[in-house]
């Protein structure tokens, strides 16, 4: 039936390399435009001219392009067409919906038909714009809105008139509201959309004036104003052109009268027929198609005729495997699936639910069809609860470190006793570098040590030999060396014994401190500061003697 509707109107446009087809149908025109150019640029050279890019809302929209293209050249059967569908730069992709978020460029912007080839880019950022191609059985695929391809302008008509038809040679010329350049009349214009404006010269009339008729509405029937008769001669002729006629002429007194075919009727310029309106008071019950001998009876989508070919029957889609493995529930004139679980309704048909998207799991999740899994991390052990949670994996209880282990979220760590290191696996533990002891007791431990010592009571006898002054200092400075020789060795000893046995070190230090404190007392009062000198015994009491009795007297 779409076939029957599409009638083609053909013609060229040649301004430079530039080729436009154009096809009408009874409501709409469409231009076929051969010259790639972005979609911002395509689309608004069809609003310039009073369209729109072509859309496809519907299996009849879908149709009519599809003829108009075939009845183009064949050098554009590979070749990249767009059409009105495009996804604004702030909108998202929606797979939910059957146009996946995209809209059309002209009002009604949704729709419930689609023809997608695969499933459009899912994003937010970027502006997405649709093309077809014949090669793809015209299914869409969407990509950047700054390619080039063809294009193709839809204008809507209210009406269509047929070609003038002349009874004298003559030239016309008709200039289309969406066409700058006008066009010469051609065999292949089989109708003229609503607004058209014909010029008209008739060559062999009297007065070789131009007419200018416009197609136009009159009471419902559209026809070309102005005059009944173009370039007609005072006395009309069936034998010359039919008279004018679209169907049947006969000539009655010299006057040519025009008539109809069954099933058509004469309309109001008296030359022409319009089929009959067969469809009134039809007894069909959703809608009544009219044709050449009478009319037929049709039913909406999801229904059939019935045996008497006026009722219409709902169609039971579900005796065919319309939902696949899920369960389908048959309605007046269509049908709904019932998805199992772990799938939903989209756009009539079940898919499957992704439901890792939904943030159930506590940490991984797999996606599988109808379905989904959880699973830990390693370091982590899921709950018998059946919620996906994860808790933390003590690790130390398998002692998985040689020395000392600290649990962690997650993991573990190992480290080691004192004078140990962890090894470079981490786990064992390796002895670690240890400073050689100090052989020399520093000088500040030796200063105060023998400060100290200087520092003790002395005791001495009642009688006192005073020796003399050079002998004294020379003494003293004998004894200090003497006492520094004998603490140094005494010092390095007792670094050796604690390196060795601290405890024990600590206890010979207290007691050789103790003994050396007790000897050098002993020998401070025996030798009385003089060390370095050999007293004889009977010599000394001489002399002591002598020197109490000098004093005494």
């Amino acid at each position: 039936m779409m076939r029957a509707l599409i009638l083609l109107l053909s013609f060229f446009v040649a301004d430079g390399t530039v080729q436009v087809i154009t096809t009408c149908t009874a409501e709409a025109c469409l231009t076929l435009h051969l010259e790639e150019k972005r979609f911002e640029k395509a689309s608004e050279n069809c609003v310039n001219n009073g369209g729109n890019l072509v859309t496809m809302r519907d299996e009849n929209e879908f149709q009519s392009v599809k003829s108009a293209l075939l009845a183009a050249e064949d050098s554009i059967l590979n070749s990249k067409l767009w059409i009105g569908l495009e996804l604004l730069k702030k909108n998202c992709t929606d797979f939910n919906e059957e146009l996946h978020g995209f809209r059309w460029t002209s009002d009604p912007k949704e729709s419930k038909f689609s023809k997608w080839k695969k499933k459009p880019l899912s994003t937010c950022t970027e502006k997405r714009c649709v093309s077809t191609s014949l090669a793809d059985g015209l299914k869409w695929t969407d990509g950047s809105c700054r390619d080039r391809a063809f294009y193709m302008c839809k204008f809507l008509s209210k009406g269509m008139c047929k070609p003038i038809v002349m009874e004298e040679p003559g030239v016309v010329k008709y200039n289309l509201p969406f066409l700058q350049k006008p066009q010469t009349q051609n065999e292949k214009l089989a109708m003229l959309p609503h607004g058209t404006w014909a010029e008209i010269l008739c060559d062999g009339s009297e007065d070789a004036e131009f007419s200018f008729p416009v197609c136009d509405n009159k009471d419902g029937i559209f026809g070309w104003t102005n005059s009944k008769r173009f370039c007609a001669r005072d006395k009309r002729s069936c034998e010359r052109k039919n008279g004018g006629c679209d169907h049947l002429c006969s000539e009655t007194a010299g006057e040519v009268l025009c008539g109809c075919r069954d099933g058509y009727y004469l309309k109001d310029d008296r030359v022409s027929c319009a089929l009959r309106n067969n469809c009134e008071n039809s007894p069909c019950e959703f809608e009544c198609v009219p044709t050449a001998t009478g009319f037929s009876c049709a039913c909406a989508e999801g229904f059939q005729l019935a045996e008497d070919y006026i009722k219409c029957a709902d169609i039971d889609e579900c005796h065919q495997p319309v939902c696949g493995e899920h369960m389908c529930v048959n309605t007046p004139g269509s049908y709904l699936c019932e998805c199992n679980p772990g799938f939903r309704l989209v756009a009539g048909k079940c898919e499957d639910v992704d439901e890792c998207t939904e943030f159930r799991c506590h940490q991984g999740c797999l996606n599988s069809h109808g379905s989904f899994s959880c699973y830990c991390r390693t370091g982590y052990i899921s709950t018998s609860d059946d919620k996906g949670t994860c808790i933390d994996v003590n690790e130390c209880l398998g002692k998985p470190c040689e020395d000392i282990c600290l649990n962690t979220v997650g993991s573990f760590k190992c480290s080691c006793r004192e004078n140990f290191m962890l090894a470079k696996n981490g786990i064992s533990c390796v002895p670690g570098p240890t400073d050689k002891p100090q052989t020399t007791p520093s000088p500040d431990h030796r200063e105060a040590f023998v400060t100290k010592l200087s520092q003790s009571p002395v005791s001495f006898e009642s009688t006192t030999i005073n020796p003399p002054p050079l002998n004294r200092t020379n003494t003293k400075v004998d004894s200090t060396k003497r006492q520094e020789r004998f603490l140094g060795s005494s010092w390095m000893l007792v670094c050796v014994l604690a390196s060795v046995i601290p405890l024990v070190a600590l206890v010979l230090i207290s007691g050789v401190v103790i003994y050396r404190r007790k000897r050098s007392r002993k020998a401070t009062m025996k030798n009385a500061t003089a060390d370095n000198y050999c007293w004889v015994s009977s010599g000394l009491d001489k002399e002591r003697k002598q020197t109490n009795i000098q004093l005494n007297n």
